[in-house]
This record gives structure tokens, sequence and C-alpha cells, in this order.
């Protein structure tokens, strides 16, 4: 927002001179202001008097016009939708966590479900997620946009853009460890870290993508030299 600058409108500025001529005459007014002034002086009719008298109007300090302000810039979330935004009101084009992450969401290839983006800062829509259960589900490498997710933790607020600048918030609620018994097969059961909980990956799938609108956040937990020793769920509610 401006606000609108006060501007002096018809002021008298400097200093207002006044030059009074009499020429073959003097006025009593004159004749005093001459004694006055010089009193072993006598106005004589005869001489022609010439009185310039200078008046000092009441000096207004000269106005000081503050510079145009230079517009603020547009918050950060602002910058960033605007920078995402491709028009696509269908497709989830960004994630938004204030002070965690701002992250750039890309889709799957038709024909890759198991796509997850190597480039930095970049989150992948799980496709699979949306279709089975009409929840979001954003993937991503530990080693890369994934390792904001470790940051997530319940009370925030997750912001999922779409294509056409509009949101959709969440709250994070939860967060998972799961260890993969058998870490290279898709089909692995697993264990909850804290609780012991043993899970078929059907029905982890189920539990962490599943039941009311939420966004869950996925990404593999690294052990020793297995990269994929385990997986971590940030899940978050709709609002």
């Amino acid at each position: 927002m401006q606000k609108s600058q006060a501007f002096f409108r018809n002021a008298s500025l400097g200093i207002c001179v006044l030059a009074v001529i009499f020429a073959g005459c003097q006025s009593a007014t004159a004749t005093k202001i001459v004694q006055a002034a010089s009193p072993s002086l006598t106005a004589s009719p005869r001489h022609t008097a010439i009185i310039v008298a200078t008046l000092t109007a009441t000096t207004q300090p000269t106005p000081t016009f503050a510079p145009t302000p230079t517009p603020a810039a547009a918050p950060f979330f602002d910058q960033f939708v605007a920078a995402i935004k491709n028009g696509d009101a269908t497709k989830v084009v960004g994630v938004y966590v204030e002070n965690v992450l701002a992250l750039k969401v890309v889709q799957q290839p038709s024909n890759n479900p198991a796509f997850v983006s190597g480039v930095k800062g970049v989150a992948t829509y799980f496709s699979m997620v949306k279709k089975q259960t009409g929840n979001t589900g954003l993937l991503a490498h530990n080693y890369l946009a994934g390792v904001y997710y470790y940051d997530l933790v319940p009370g925030q607020v997750v912001v999922l853009i779409y294509g056409d600048g509009r949101t959709e918030e969440f709250t994070v609620s939860d967060t998972l460890q799961y260890q993969a018994l058998n870490p290279t097969s898709p089909t692995s059961n697993f264990v909850n870290v804290l609780t012991g909980e043993k899970l078929s990956s059907t029905a982890l799938f189920t539990k962490v993508y599943g039941g009311n609108p939420k966004t869950t956040f996925q990404t593999c937990i690294a052990q020793g030299n297995e990269p994929s020793w385990g997986r971590l769920f940030v899940i978050a509610p709709e609002d």
C-alpha cells in the first residue's frame, strides 16, 4: 500500500520586498519614518523623499519533499508462488513451509511410477497416492530435497501451491520412521522404529497415505552403507 503525501499548497516563500518611491511629494508617514531613523535629519517638503521599505514576511520553512519510497520487496512466499505458477489449476507445482522449505514440485512421468526427481530443491508428486486415495504424496531423495523433511515437526503449516496460484493448507501432525526389513525389495515389510509395529508394504502405504485428506512427505533413511535402510514419513492432515 502507498500512503499519499501531503504537499504544501499556495505557500509564500522567501522574502517579500516592497519598494515605495515617492517622487515630488512626501507623506506624513514618510517624514516620521525618516526622522525616527535619523533624528538629526529634518524632512523638508522641498526635498524629494525616496523611501525604500523592506518588509520581511514571516519566513516559512522551505518544504522538503520526501523521495518516493522504493516499493518493498514482496514477501518471499509471494515471490515463490509467482516463480512456479504455470497456469495449470489441476496440478500441485510447489510446497512451502515457513522457515523450513520452499520446493518446486514436478509430476512423475506416466510410464514411470517410481520416478523421483534428481534435481536439488525439487520434490516429486507421487501419482499413485492421488489415484489410490485422493491425497497428496511428495517424494524426495534424502540427499536432495528430502533433507528438509527431517526439519518438519508437528504444528507446522504446509502450503500446497497449484499452477494457478491457488493454495491448500495442512498441518503436520506426525513424523514416523520405519525400517525396511528388506531394503532392496519394493514389497518389503516394515517395522516402526519407535513402537516395533510391523506392517506389510501395502498396509504401510494405506496407513501413511490413506484416510482423511492429507499431505504426506516421504524420503529414505540411510543407515551405515545402506541408503534405503528405512523410510521417513511426515503426515500433515488438512486444516
